[in-house]
């Protein structure tokens, strides 16, 4: 799998998700709040956003969370940040590198402290799915977080919804360039534009976005960053669930709560182990 290079700069990727108002923390929190679960894995951690503020939530609600990161450099984002919070969130708090794709394969732990199936939820949010391309891959991941679930545990999957006229508009050519983002702070300026291009046939969204970075200091940066995205349709992840040991209890359009629907911005799904 090809590194987006926005993933070997943390400084630049933490001003981008700052500027885009995400607002998926009270949802999660909430979401562990009924859950009152023991121990928590989050599948592609970067650089701690959810997974720090989560571990304070254990460290008051008695859970630990693991956050699992396959590149290196927002790992270590992340164990900067960590070094700031308290003893107690730090305790509840486990960084570890290492990529989804391999759980079904991963040892399980034989100390006892853990059992055979080690979490009670399994979270994979942001969009974190989008990187995994095949089938084998998907079927991979699900059945590895299936593995490390314990029955009646639950796996929530977070991803973008699928916009038809927005895929439509780059079938069989790249789309014009465009600005999708720009954001300051703290004397550091990010400008992002994008063009995309789709493949109906492997449901494979390639966008290209080409930074232009203006540091405190004056100094530029400009680099380019390509993701390769799969594209998910409802009934298709509804089946990836099914397929893989679980049954699906929820499918949200919003971290609102609302059910999903065609119009929905997001395609949220909650499964349990069976």
């Amino acid at each position: 799998m090809a590194v987006e290079e926005v993933y070997l700069r943390p400084d630049d990727y933490e001003l981008e998700t700052l500027a885009r108002n995400i607002g998926d923390l009270p949802f999660w929190s909430g979401l562990l709040k009924r859950e009152r679960p023991t121990r928590v894995l989050e599948i592609g951690c970067g650089c701690g956003r959810l997974t720090l503020p989560l571990a304070r939530l254990g460290a008051e609600r008695g859970f630990s969370i693991t956050g699992l990161e396959i590149e290196p450099a927002m790992l270590q984002r992340a164990r900067e940040h960590a070094r700031d919070e308290s003893p107690a969130t730090q305790r509840a708090l486990r960084l570890t590198q290492g990529d989804a794709r391999d759980l079904e394969c991963a040892p399980r732990p034989r100390d006892g402290t853990a059992g055979a199936h080690p979490f009670d939820v399994i979270l994979m949010p942001y969009g974190v799915a989008h990187h995994f391309i095949s089938s084998d891959e998907q079927l991979s991941v699900w059945r590895g977080a299936r593995r490390w679930l314990r029955a009646g545990g639950l796996l929530a999957v977070d991803v973008v919804a699928p916009d038809l006229e927005r895929l439509a508009r780059g079938l069989g050519a790249r789309t014009p360039r465009r600005r999708d983002l720009e954001v300051s702070h703290s004397g550091r300026t990010l400008s992002r534009t994008i063009a995309t291009r789709y493949c109906a046939a492997s449901q494979v969204e390639r966008l290209t976005f080409d930074y232009s970075i203006a540091e405190a200091d004056g100094q530029r940066r400009d680099y380019r960053s390509a993701f390769a995205m799969r594209v998910y349709f409802p009934r298709e992840l509804e089946l990836l669930f099914h397929a893989t040991g679980f049954s699906v209890e929820r499918m949200l359009g919003s971290y609102a709560g609302e059910p999903y629907t065609a119009q929905a911005p997001l395609l949220l799904t909650l499964g349990r182990a069976i």
